[in-house]
């Protein structure tokens, strides 16, 4: 069979490991599972799933990459020495397949942030209605920023506020907070 991709790249055991290490460094961010294999998959020149797999669990056995349970959710993050190992070999990537990250990852790198950290759910009542739980997670701690239950009376609202919660969640927060906690630090200041 011909393989109708102008460029192929079949990276060996340590490249990919590299390139896991360059794509934490790019998001900045832990990363989930989901995330992770969402980004290997939409690149599939980058590895094979079962590639990505074996990379990941080695660099997490040698502490390149530390794998931790923050607010229920297993997150994988970047280690000094996972830095330092990605400062002596990002070379062996090739700058094609370092271009192609750095693009994936500026443009989707706030869609990922949003979708680890604003999570929904909902479930119905025994009454007929539904509640939807809207939280906000903290990646830096044990607890969620902020977590918001709702009743609605339909499954259709429940859905509906959960669509939405995504692009509202930055807004809820802030009004929320400025509401309720900035607004007492300004009574405080004139008692």
């Amino acid at each position: 069979m011909k393989d109708n991709r102008s460029t192929y790249f079949v990276a060996d055991e340590i490249t990919r490991k590299i390139i896991l290490l360059f794509i934490f460094e790019k998001m900045e961010i832990p990363l989930s599972e989901n995330t992770l294999s969402e980004i290997i998959m939409s690149n599939p020149d980058l590895m094979s799933y079962m590639d990505y797999r074996e990379a990941l669990a080695k660099i997490v056995d040698v502490k390149f990459v530390v794998a931790k349970t923050v607010s229920g959710d297993l997150m994988y993050q970047l280690a000094k020495d996972g830095r330092d190992c990605l400062a002596h070999f990002w070379t062996k990537i090739p700058a094609s397949i370092r271009e192609s990250i750095i693009k994936y990852t500026d443009e989707n790198k706030l869609r990922m942030k949003r979708s680890q950290e604003y999570r929904i759910d909902y479930y119905k009542n025994t009454d007929g209605t539904q509640t939807v739980v809207l939280m906000i997670k903290d990646y830096t701690g044990p607890q969620n920023l902020m977590k918001l239950e709702l009743r609605v009376p339909s499954r259709a609202d429940a859905i509906r506020a959960a669509a939405r919660w995504k692009d509202k969640a930055p807004e809820v927060f802030e009004y929320v907070y400025n509401h309720l906690v900035e607004q007492e630090d300004h009574e405080d200041e004139r008692i």
